[in-house]
């Protein structure tokens, strides 16, 4: 356990960032009743929190529909570049460079989730994952691998002891992993999360700081898929290298 105790789920929390959700997932905005319907709370509930998200400029009304406001941008701002931005044409090119579908990912609590994808994906179903930008399992995912090997080591122990009350198998194999992910800076997936697919993740790096990760994906046929994607992150990390020089 960390020095800061378990890395315990809160209702209230939960319900705070549940709402946040569903505000910036709703193109025309959500209502009190809709999220209350939706959560099987009382409206009362959701609506004092909702008053509290508004009064503090996390959501905007209009018309009595809630949607997502500047406070989590102004956040993001005041701590830096906290989140990786790189743009849809870049993404595109890397892609190119790598030969294989590119997803930007980022850490999010216990889960990693893409921001962006780049290049045409050869397994379609997968696209929503990238493109709704869908929560995945850490510990089932290169991405969340790799995130969770370069996370604080406090918070990293943390995070292990809440995943393992779920998932311990998955948290004793990424012990295991860990000093290697760390030392060759690449994870790896071999149909942890899908059977199908095999993905490798490298760094996205500000500085010394990992902000976020880069995912090649193929589709799994066997053992010449990890040569490929071996190949493929070695152009990649080519290509980024001499962009910095």
């Amino acid at each position: 356990m960390s020095e800061h105790g378990r890395r315990r789920r809160h209702r209230t929390v939960d319900r705070v960032v549940w709402i946040l959700e569903a505000a910036a997932r709703a193109p025309g905005g959500v209502t009190v009743a809709e999220l209350a319907r939706t959560a099987g709370v009382p409206a009362s509930s959701v609506q004092d929190l909702v008053n509290g998200l508004v009064a503090t400029g996390f959501l905007l009304e209009q018309h009595r529909r809630f949607r997502l406001g500047p406070a989590p941008h102004v956040l993001n701002l005041i701590a830096g570049r906290v989140v990786p931005r790189i743009s849809q044409a870049e993404l595109n090119e890397l892609s190119r460079v790598a030969g294989t579908p590119v997803l930007l990912t980022v850490r999010v609590g216990l889960d990693a989730v893409h921001l962006a994808r780049g290049g045409e994906d050869e397994i379609p179903r997968l696209v929503p994952l990238a493109d709704e930008h869908m929560a995945r399992p850490l510990l089932r995912t290169a991405a969340g691998r790799l995130l969770l090997a370069f996370t604080d080591e406090a918070e990293r122990r943390g995070l292990l002891d809440e995943l393992a009350r779920h998932d311990a198998e998955a948290v004793a194999e990424f012990r295991r992993a860990l000093p290697a992910i760390r030392a060759s800076r690449i994870s790896r997936s071999d149909g942890l999360a899908d059977p199908e697919v095999s993905a490798l993740a490298i760094p996205v790096t500000d500085g010394p700081v990992v902000t976020g990760a880069l995912v090649l994906m193929h589709r799994r046929r066997g053992r010449s898929e990890r040569l490929r994607l071996d190949r493929a992150a070695a152009r990649l990390l080519a290509h980024i290298q001499e962009r910095r020089t």
